[in-house]
């Protein structure tokens, strides 16, 4: 890898092939992808020439650099600055959680149950992408999504207005674990960190480019639903919910914590046919 580097830092000009290389060379399972999406973001291609042309190259520094950078393993929607998720595009930085599809199955929860003009929570909003995707397909509804990291939330914010709904979100920063948002809603969202410190320890050298405290909920990764929970069925609506992102392992974690809160508690399944979501609903 270090020969590798060093002959990136002395290229004038990159060919696609040469980048799939690279990239293969670091262990990238995606490379083809990834020197894909590197060649059209910073090198002006469409995707569609990657069919048409024999030979793809581009003297471009910023691409020479941002294969650099893959083959480093940091995240490619953090060099590409973009993350797409449900029917939105996103701005992302590591001031946040890159989002994933499968936090896609939460907001199509909440899009297809909240009525038209409630208010609901986003409790760990990162990106905004819950809380933003779910306004942007949903009729009259607001928002409160709640961080503790100013940077996040400012992230949230210009999401927020170049998606169009800035005026029916309301950021809130927070310690959740120490403060409480005393606001009646109809509904509760939360992508939590719910990772265990063991399992986290042997996450793909990607995550840690990642911020650690959007991942990791304590020993079990069950700490946030056990304090979030009981404070905040107080807040919703008597017919309403609390939908947590969960790990595949921890439907019964949720399903415990429910019972000992009076509440019933559905597991949503991801496209994988894994446990991906905990809704829970007052008795």
């Amino acid at each position: 890898m270090q020969n590798a580097k060093c002959r990136m830092q002395k290229m004038k000009k990159m060919t696609y092939n040469e980048a799939v290389d690279i990239l293969l060379a670091a262990g990238i399972g995606s490379a083809s992808h990834d020197a894909e999406e590197i060649f059209c973001h910073f090198g002006g291609y469409y995707k569609s020439t990657f069919y048409l042309m024999n030979r793809i190259e581009s003297d471009s520094p910023e691409l020479i650099r941002a294969i650099e950078r893959r083959a480093n393993r940091e995240p490619l929607q953090y060099i590409l600055g973009i993350a797409y998720f449900y029917r939105e595009k996103y701005k992302v930085t590591p001031d946040c959680l890159i989002p994933r599809f499968d936090t896609e199955i939460l907001v199509d929860y909440a899009v297809n149950n909240l009525p038209e003009g409630a208010v609901f929570m986003d409790l760990c909003t990162g990106s905004g992408c819950v809380a933003i995707s779910t306004l942007n397909n949903t009729v009259g509804t607001c928002a409160i999504a709640v961080d503790i990291d100013g940077g996040a939330l400012a992230l949230a914010e210009e999401n927020a207005r170049s998606i169009g709904v800035a005026d029916r979100i309301h950021l809130r920063r927070a310690d959740l674990m120490s403060e409480v948002v005393d606001e009646p809603v109809f509904a509760v969202l939360s992508n939590p960190p719910y990772v265990s410190e063991s399992v986290y320890r042997e996450l793909e050298s990607e995550i840690f480019a990642e911020p650690r405290h959007a991942f990791v909920g304590g020993e079990d990764g069950g700490d946030f639903y056990r304090h979030l929970t009981p404070i905040y069925r107080e807040f919703i609506a008597d017919e309403g919910f609390i939908a947590y992102e969960i790990g595949y392992d921890q439907a019964d974690m949720l399903r415990a914590i429910a019972e000992e809160c009076n509440m019933t508690c559905e597991i949503l399944k991801d496209y994988g046919a894994r446990d991906r979501v905990a809704v829970l609903r007052k008795n």
